[in-house]
């Protein structure tokens, strides 16, 4: 049955796309969608700065930071980092504007707010020696190298910057698996973070109630020898076929397809129509989504078939040469000793509920569990609810303020 909604989503794209070109001739509806992120952030009169941050692997990282509130102007603030999920990055964190994204409120509280940009998304799309429109070698890495590499390259720059010992952390889906990642492999930088505050953690993700996402899982190694046939290393990028495909169906609130457009984000994320402002799709779909490299994708999309949270799965041979077994090793949670606030929902078609008690069984420090109390609320909604400041935001605040 699941196989059978995902092929017919996936043909009802398909088709879309060609019917999209010959009767989709409107404009972005939303006046701010051709926005650049520090544009944006400045036209809601806040102040921002944009840094670059070089890896250790050479990769070279765009972080926006939002220094002050625009009404709280206070000095030493404590900073916090917030890191989004696959295919996003920073824009994310600000483009439902100052009441309603948690970035600007934690502004307005007193903190010192920086927002990051991973590896191969449109914004970190950059090396000191490869050239990511000629070089498949830059698109040689998966979701561990963005824990060891992005995030510990990350935090260092915030910490250097600012002069504080420690920080908080806000991730966002992948921005919590990267985050357990580095727990587990680069423990020492835990001792850099005070709090860490996972909204819709993605660690474990067996069994997701998407039809999409479960579709992907049992065929990921069909993908992986596809898209590797044909070279194709980069997923999502700019000017990707289905990236244009997902600006034209969500490009205004009064086309034609936009439940089209709604449609596929609750097949992926979780049925709930109503929490989106159809009058921001646009605005949200301008710069998402921004990339990805394929064994990254192919990486998460594994351990959700397996179960596991672990290193990717180079197949039998190629494991035993580089990890001494058959099968890849598991990342090491027991070993992620900071305080952890997690924040869930039961309408997240990502992440089961089952999963996350695993999750909470499986941590040393959880601190706070906090259930959305709200029934429709979806993986998505974790950002761009209408409501999520009252049903979330204003509990995650609370918690950030203890420590």
């Amino acid at each position: 049955m699941v196989h059978k909604i995902a092929s017919v989503t996936l043909l009802t794209a398909l088709f879309s796309v060609l019917i999209l070109q010959i009767f989709n001739k409107s404009k972005l509806k939303h006046p701010y969608a051709d926005l650049t992120i520090q544009e944006l952030v400045e036209k809601y009169e806040y102040p921002v700065e944009v840094h670059n941050v070089t890896t250790e692997d050479g990769y070279i990282l765009t972080l926006h930071r939002i220094p002050h509130g625009k009404e709280n102007l206070s000095q030493n603030r404590t900073p916090v980092l917030f890191l989004p999920g696959v295919l996003q990055g920073a824009w994310d964190f600000v483009q439902n504007g100052p009441n309603q994204s948690l970035s600007f409120i934690l502004s307005e509280k007193g903190y010192d707010v920086w927002l990051g940009n991973v590896r191969g998304t449109t914004l970190s799309r950059k090396h000191e020696t490869l050239d990511p429109d000629k070089d498949l070698a830059f698109w040689d890495f998966t979701i561990e190298e963005i824990g060891v590499y992005d995030l510990p390259a990350l935090i260092d720059y915030v910490l250097e910057t600012t002069g504080e010992s420690s920080l908080h952390y806000v991730g966002f889906s992948q921005g919590t698996t990267v985050f357990f990642l580095m727990g587990s492999e680069r423990s020492e930088y835990l001792s850099k973070v005070k709090l860490m505050s996972a909204l819709g953690p993605a660690v474990f993700m067996e069994n997701p109630k998407s039809p999409i996402v479960q579709f992907i899982a049992d065929n990921w190694k069909l993908g992986e020898v596809l898209f590797g046939f044909f070279n194709y290393q980069e997923l999502f990028g700019i000017n990707d076929p289905m990236t244009m495909y997902v600006k034209y169906i969500c490009n205004d609130e009064n086309s034609i397809f936009i439940n089209l457009c709604m449609h596929h984000f609750s097949m992926a994320l979780g049925d709930n129509y109503d929490a989106a402002d159809k009058s921001t799709l646009s605005l949200m779909t301008s710069k998402s989504p921004c990339g990805a490299s394929l064994r990254q994708i192919i990486h998460i999309y594994q351990m959700i078939d397996s179960g596991n949270f672990c290193k990717y799965d180079f197949g039998t041979r190629r494991n035993l040469e580089i990890y001494g077994q058959e099968t890849p090793p598991l990342y090491n949670l027991s070993k992620v000793t900071v305080p952890v606030a997690l924040y869930y929902s039961t309408n997240d078609w990502v992440i089961d509920i089952t999963n996350m008690d695993r999750l909470e069984k499986t941590l040393p420090n959880v601190v706070k569990r906090y259930k959305v109390p709200l029934e429709k609320f979806n993986h998505g909604d974790f950002l761009f609810a209408k409501d999520v400041v009252g049903l979330l935001y204003n509990t995650v605040i609370d918690e950030i303020s203890k420590y």
